[in-house]
């Protein structure tokens, strides 16, 4: 890899690359109920986020690439924002709600879109994990507090 190709685009999926390939090392350690959340995630997550790196290994470089755009300070908004509404509200909770938002405000799909979407996801987290494989996931700090 030559020096002058290490930009951003570069930088943003080795360390998303490494991040995910690490938890699913981690996760390997787990006992076998513990480590199949982040296995599921992070499986997918190690094999996308190095494809992502091949993509942009070679790609030709841009010479515009010196800093962050709009559209990365966009995305880097979002993800701030879920990852807030995630750790306050939990996965259930959080999770169709901010998909709506995102794909609705942040992606200008249309309505349709974004509540058959969030729906779908509401199904796979609570139908699939939480009554299906009884897996109990993050409920959120907010309904930690609240119950206490």
């Amino acid at each position: 890899m030559q020096l002058e190709k290490v930009n951003g685009r570069v930088g943003t999926a080795l360390v998303m690359f490494l991040v995910f390939a690490t938890m699913t090392l981690l996760a390997l350690g787990f006992p076998q109920k513990a480590r199949l959340m982040p296995l599921l995630v992070g499986i997918p997550g190690t094999l996308l986020a190095l494809f992502q790196l091949v993509v942009e290994l070679r790609a030709p470089r841009r010479d515009k690439d010196e800093g962050l755009g709009s559209e990365e300070l966009r995305m880097l908004g979002w993800t701030l924002v879920f990852f807030t509404g995630l750790l306050a509200f939990g996965f259930v909770h959080a999770g169709p709600v901010l998909v709506f938002a995102f794909l609705l405000l942040g992606r200008g799909e249309s309505l349709r879109v974004a509540l058959i979407s969030s729906v779908g996801m509401w199904a796979v987290l609570y139908g699939f994990f939480v009554k299906a494989l009884g897996m109990p996931l993050f409920p959120g700090l907010v309904a930690e507090w609240l119950t206490r």
